[in-house]
């Protein structure tokens, strides 16, 4: 995980969604983590991707607002990206060529058989709540959130 990267993306995810920033500050803002390791900051910024248009210049605000449901799930976004949560997403089923080759000459029997051939028993993350693995994580930050918490930012006497 690399706080730092994690901390400059939600930083940034906040300032879009509240208008404060263009889409091209935003892609300007983060282009220091592009080299990142934390495949969260990575899984995030890519999701967070199709969320904005890329060739005018615009902010979320007017007709290029995003959706209640869109800036929900940008909102969990910024939650992951503060916790200190591993991100636990295996990569997409075609991310290696080599697999992506062997589903295509196949017509997908490839990856059917591969499926069948993992175990059973497999974990598998809980779609509602990406990208957090388990809901009883995003529960926990959504009650005991890191960020903008009074809690945590204020010395009690």
């Amino acid at each position: 995980m690399n706080r730092s990267h994690r901390n400059i993306l939600a930083e940034n995810l906040l300032h879009y969604l509240s208008g404060r920033i263009t889409n091209f500050e935003f892609m300007d803002r983060i282009e220091p983590i592009y080299p990142t390791n934390d495949k969260g900051v990575k899984a995030v910024e890519n999701s967070f991707w199709y969320c904005y248009d890329d060739l005018r210049k615009h902010k979320n605000t007017g007709k290029d607002k995003l959706t209640d449901e869109a800036e929900s799930h940008i909102k969990r976004f910024i939650l992951f990206l503060k916790s200190d949560n591993e991100y636990e997403w295996k990569d997409p089923k075609f991310s290696n060529p080599i697999k992506w080759i062997l589903n295509i000459i196949t017509f997908g029997i490839y990856s059917k058989k591969s499926e069948e051939n993992l175990t059973e028993k497999i974990e598998i993350g809980d779609e509602r709540v990406w990208p957090f693995y388990r809901e009883t994580e995003f529960e926990k930050e959504i009650n005991e959130p890191k960020y903008l918490n009074k809690k945590r930012h204020h010395n009690t006497v």
